[in-house]
């Protein structure tokens, strides 16, 4: 049966799966962060400080372990972004999820309106046949 609300919950459904498609998308750039913060900490825990060398060669070190640190921190500053996306992209979808909940159960109440009165002209119907019936069997 159509009803006036159709529309807007196929409208509601689609709102909430293009929430949950971008929810997906952030826990893999969630999870690509994560490999790429650990690829970092690996990499960073095979430096070995030099045991011999000149000074040029320990300042290029601690330059190289300075830069390491900094990706580390980036990614982890990253990583903290994106987690505070997910947050907001779940309460959205969330949202979403009442919003559409609330116009299908509009969307039901209008059917369950629709489906007692065509009962109820169908019931008169066959009330109107039956008495119809009747008046031709005592003629």
């Amino acid at each position: 049966m159509k009803t006036k609300f159709d529309q807007i919950v196929k409208l509601k459904k689609l709102d909430v799966e293009k929430i949950e498609r971008e929810l997906l998308k952030q826990n893999q750039k969630i999870e690509k962060a994560n490999q790429e913060l650990k690829q970092f900490k690996i990499e960073f825990s095979k430096f070995e400080y030099p045991k011999t060398g000149n000074f040029a060669l320990i300042t290029q070190f601690k330059t190289m372990q300075t830069a390491f640190l900094r990706e580390i921190k980036q990614k982890e500053e990253e990583l903290v972004f994106l987690e505070n996306q997910k947050n907001l992209l779940q309460g959205q979808l969330k949202d979403k999820q009442l919003e559409y909940e609330k116009i299908k159960y509009l969307q039901g109440e209008e059917i369950k309106k629709m489906v007692k009165k065509l009962k109820k002209e169908e019931a008169k119907n066959i009330d109107e046949i039956a008495l119809m019936l009747f008046q031709r069997g005592e003629k």
